[in-house]
């Protein structure tokens, strides 16, 4: 279960570097430095905003996957089951990270972000009937 916790730290990390760039280059490019102080101004160019409001997700629904996967090492919970939804909420997430900050095509994106929940979802009923049956 450590792998795929780890690959979602690991993207999480990746979200953050590109939000880093893109923001670096907005202000090379002339956006005022102090819009990313308090967030009052003219808003930076949207492939700016399109990757701080991703990084903020990844702070979002990802926790609940944090959580499952904690609690099921912790009720010593874990099966090939939950790995094998651990690893799809992963991949989905990745995709989803790719299409946010790529095209950001809102219909890929939202099919994707809600197979991600459902897998999430998936993954928590699971584990509630793993360890009460």
């Amino acid at each position: 279960m450590l792998i795929p916790l780890f690959a979602q730290v690991l993207l999480t990390f990746y979200v953050g570097i590109v939000m880093r760039l893109r923001r670096e280059k907005a202000v090379k490019e002339g956006t005022d430095w102090r819009y990313f102080k308090t967030f009052e101004g003219e808003k930076p160019p949207r492939y700016v905003l399109q990757a701080d409001q991703h990084f903020t997700n990844m702070f979002e629904t990802p926790m609940l996957f944090f959580a499952g996967c904690i609690t099921a090492m912790v009720l010593d919970g874990v099966d090939n089951v939950l790995l094998g939804l651990a690893a799809a909420f992963v991949l989905a997430r990745c995709i989803h990270a790719w299409v946010t900050l790529t095209n950001n095509r809102l219909l890929w994106r939202s099919r994707i972000f809600v197979t991600s929940s459902l897998i999430l979802l998936t993954s928590w009923c699971w584990l509630l009937y793993a360890t009460f049956a």
